[in-house]
């Protein structure tokens, strides 16, 4: 008998590449996915959108808004296409239960009442706390688009453009009280390229997190001890700056281009027709 995987998730795009191949190969096993719909900070929608322009780069925040309102309208306009978790799930029949907070005594109850082996983190953007950990025997497992322990935190391919490095990765590992910190169970690493826009990127990295993710799980599930990170190394990033946005800029990369946006909207178009 497979242990029962609940996903949280925040359910966007990214989110959907990460968890393709855990939702075809697992859908018997997963009995729901924990949905959360506040930010870090508990806000939801435009009003997030709002407060982070409070706190990052205009240019950031601009992007942010444009690919969410392109998303939503393309999940609207055609709604057969798989374009959030949400629409996946409801294609698998897994039930959906959402929260602004994965921390809420709601979420907390029901996550609990499907009796989880493991938890599966997929872009939650909040700390899950002990007690939700706890409902799952196995704990519970994330997955971060960098090589960890460094660039933790928030937007890591966006700060990896900014930095100039050349590689960047996947890495899952097991959850802790902290964000980023955990045993390492899978690290996969790939080259950034040339020019490299910041969605290209993090497109890449949910397709190989997804490779990672799954065999995260096998590892998990298996009882497989993590490998610790050297904490000495790990580094935090938070919200964008202006002069983050012009050292991307400067080494040639850029947040988007229409082009690569449109492209994945019809692939994903074709991909349900």
């Amino acid at each position: 008998m497979r242990p029962r995987l609940v996903v949280i998730t925040n359910g966007n795009y990214f989110a959907r590449l990460i968890l393709d191949r855990i939702l075809n190969k697992y859908s018997d096993s997963i009995p729901g996915i924990l949905l959360i719909t506040g930010d870090y900070k508990g806000r939801t929608k435009f009003h997030a959108l709002w407060e982070l322009g409070q706190s990052t780069a205009t240019p950031y925040l601009v992007y942010k808004i444009f690919t969410y309102v392109v998303f939503e309208l393309a999940q609207r306009l055609f709604p057969g296409a798989i374009l959030t978790v949400e629409q996946q799930a409801k294609q698998k029949g897994i039930p959906v239960y959402k929260s602004i907070s994965v921390n809420s005594r709601g979420a907390y109850s029901w996550v609990a009442s499907l009796e989880p082996g493991l938890l599966v983190s997929v872009s939650c953007p909040q700390l899950i706390r002990g007690a939700m950990l706890s409902t799952a025997n196995l704990g519970g497992i994330n997955i971060h688009s960098s090589l960890l322990p460094a660039y933790a935190g928030l937007a890591p391919y966006y700060w990896v453009l900014s930095a100039g490095e050349r590689n960047t990765g996947a890495t899952v590992h097991y959850m802790t009280l902290r964000f980023d910190e955990g045993d390492i169970l899978v690290q996969k690493q790939i080259a950034i390229e040339p020019r490299e826009s910041a969605f290209h990127l993090f497109k890449r990295l949910a397709l190989l997190g997804s490779e990672a993710l799954e065999e995260a799980i096998l590892l998990a599930l298996e009882g497989t001890e993590g490998v610790k990170q050297d904490l000495v190394k790990y580094s935090y990033y938070s919200h964008s700056s202006l002069k983050s946005y012009l050292d991307l800029r400067g080494r040639g990369h850029v947040l988007v281009r229409i082009g690569e946006l449109l492209e994945t909207i019809r692939g994903e178009i074709r991909r349900a027709s």
